[in-house]
């Protein structure tokens, strides 16, 4: 059974990071370090979207970058789904390389960010797919590769190339057939 005063502290931390005092801000994500929980990361996403404080989304970056807790990637990649946090996600996405959690099967939401976001999305992504380590199956990187193939062919921008690095780090992945 949950702790109902361990519940009440993390709402209370979740409560202060959407308040206007920025030193409750900063509390709560010194106290997120230390008793962070993954119903945590999407008010915490949320902060970073609305903040104008570089400051507060620094330390919400570096908190973000130094998850080790795999627990958390459903609700990563919940917000990368989420056309609201259209701004944070090359950063939402280069937690998965950053912090070294473990993806891989989430390999097609990352190409097809990579290919409806904007460069910078492109970068991490291809970032993350050059730092697995998984084998995937053949089918779905086939479908994947098929998906770059039209993207570059349609895209007319500088993003192009991108695409292309992104579809040869395919080509390299661990495959079982």
């Amino acid at each position: 059974m949950a702790d109902p005063k361990k519940s009440n502290q993390l709402n209370n931390i979740i409560s202060d990071l959407s308040s206007s005092n920025e030193k409750k801000v900063f509390t709560a994500l010194k106290q997120l370090r230390k008793h962070g929980k993954k119903e945590a990361i999407l008010p915490l996403i949320n902060t970073l979207h609305i903040t104008k404080n570089e400051e507060v989304k620094n330390q919400i970056t570096s908190l973000l970058f130094d998850l080790k807790d795999q627990s958390v990637i459903e609700e990563l990649i919940k917000a990368i789904k989420d056309d609201k946090y259209t701004e944070e996600k090359p950063v939402l996405i280069s937690i998965f390389w950053q912090s070294s959690l473990e993806a891989s099967e989430h390999i097609a939401t990352f190409v097809k960010e990579a290919i409806k976001g904007d460069y910078m999305v492109g970068i991490e992504v291809l970032s993350v797919i050059d730092n697995y380590d998984a084998t995937f199956q053949e089918t779905e990187i086939e479908d994947l590769k098929f998906d770059l193939d039209e993207a570059i062919q349609l895209e007319e921008t500088e993003k192009v190339n991108l695409l292309i690095s992104i579809r040869s780090a395919i080509d390299s992945l661990n495959l079982e057939f």
